[in-house]
């Protein structure tokens, strides 16, 4: 289409040269019906003659608003501004057609009355069609958006192992929900060595698109410091990486379980994560000395190992504030309920089923749950 130069933003006068052809056809018509109503049965000559008034009205009052339409986008009364346009350009107009027979009435009601017809009816005509084609602009953006975010939130899946990992003597069993199609909750198991197994479940502020990358760079850098040191020491430099990294309102909730399978020994270093529930004959919280503050939230944080002992049949479960921090009357059903919920639960699907059968649940953060249970006895050579 060749535009005239003029911005397609503005919303009054000609956008394109189609505008003008247009709006003449129009005019013409605009003609002939008044060239009708004043003469029954009028003769071509005077048929064209209205026709041709009414084209020259229109080129006259419209190419005068096309030029003037920053004045009138300015104007307090554009509607006035715009009738005085109409008035004086269609007498202009009509003079320079008719001559002599210029008639100062006549002419001034059928310049103002096509004039306007064409110019207002056409301009909210325009405004109608510009909403229009913004409603699908928008349509379609939101569209090609949430087909970004199913590629994002497959792409985001892929980078979790699967969602169960049996070795010797142990089991991983893993669930997580994110609240919007991409989240920020993840977890993941890290093999170190033939005894040496790494288990975490993190939590990353925020959700949406810019947790899901946080989300992304923190577990890259895991494996390659989970391999060269201990669950305080892989804490320690993941914190400082993280400080540098994220902005002051960003940060990482995360908890690390680095088990022994030889031994049956679990180390657990936890940085702002609800506390692992160790679920045995009994269940207990497990409890981590030093800071708790999340990665990221302040240089120089000590973080410390707690250590358990897991026994045959011993389940050690880690999980993200968004499973107790889930409301029900505006109120969060809190970690005791959890821990209660998760005495009883055979499964990890079984403690998920369970919270949500509440009544009048509402999860708004994401949910991660992973459960490191042990199958057999350790084999202690």
């Amino acid at each position: 289409m060749t535009a005239l130069a003029i911005p397609a933003r503005r919303s009054y006068g000609w956008r394109t040269w189609q505008d003008a052809v247009r709006e003449s056809a129009i005019a013409i018509i605009a003609g002939v019906i008044v060239a009708y109503a004043e003469t029954r049965a009028p003769t071509v000559a005077t048929t064209v003659h209205y026709a041709t008034i009414a084209v020259a009205i229109i080129l006259a009052a419209r190419g005068m608003e096309t030029a003037l339409s920053w004045a009138i986008e300015q104007s307090r009364f554009p509607t006035l501004f715009r009738c005085m346009i109409y008035l004086l350009d269609g007498g202009i107009a009509c003079f320079v057609v008719v001559g002599q027979d210029f008639d100062v009435l006549d002419t001034a009601i059928v310049a103002v009355l096509t004039a306007s017809f064409v110019g207002f009816i056409l301009h909210h005509n325009r405004k109608r069609n510009d909403r229009l084609a913004a409603g699908i602009a928008r349509l379609k953006e939101h569209e090609f958006a949430e087909k970004e975010l199913e590629i994002a939130r497959e792409m985001q899946q892929r980078l979790l192992p699967p969602p169960l990992i049996e070795r010797d003597g142990f089991r991983v069993v893993a669930r997580t929900h994110a609240a919007h199609i991409v989240g920020g909750d993840f977890y993941d198991v890290l093999r170190l060595s033939d005894d040496q197994t790494a288990i975490l479940a993190a939590d990353v502020s925020g959700k949406g698109i810019a947790a899901s990358l946080i989300m992304a760079s923190c577990k890259a850098m895991i494996p390659f410091l989970a391999a060269n040191g201990s669950g305080a020491d892989v804490m320690r430099e993941l914190n400082v990486r993280l400080c540098e990294q994220l902005s002051r309102r960003e940060f990482v909730a995360l908890v690390l379980v680095r088990y022994d399978s030889a031994s049956g020994t679990a180390e657990i270093v936890n940085a702002g994560m609800p506390d692992p529930l160790l679920i045995g004959r009994e269940t207990r919280s497990v409890v981590c000395p030093g800071d708790r503050l999340p990665l990221g939230a302040m240089r120089g944080t000590r973080y410390e190992p707690a250590t358990v002992q897991l026994a045959p049949g011993d389940r050690l479960l880690l999980f993200s504030d968004g499973l107790s921090e889930a409301t029900v009357d505006g109120s969060p059903i809190g970690y005791e309920r959890v821990e209660e919920i998760a005495t009883r639960a055979a499964s990890v699907d079984a403690l998920i089923e369970e919270v949500r059968a509440i009544a009048g649940l509402q999860v708004e953060d994401d949910v991660t749950v992973v459960e490191l249970g042990v199958s057999q006895t350790p084999n202690c050579d």
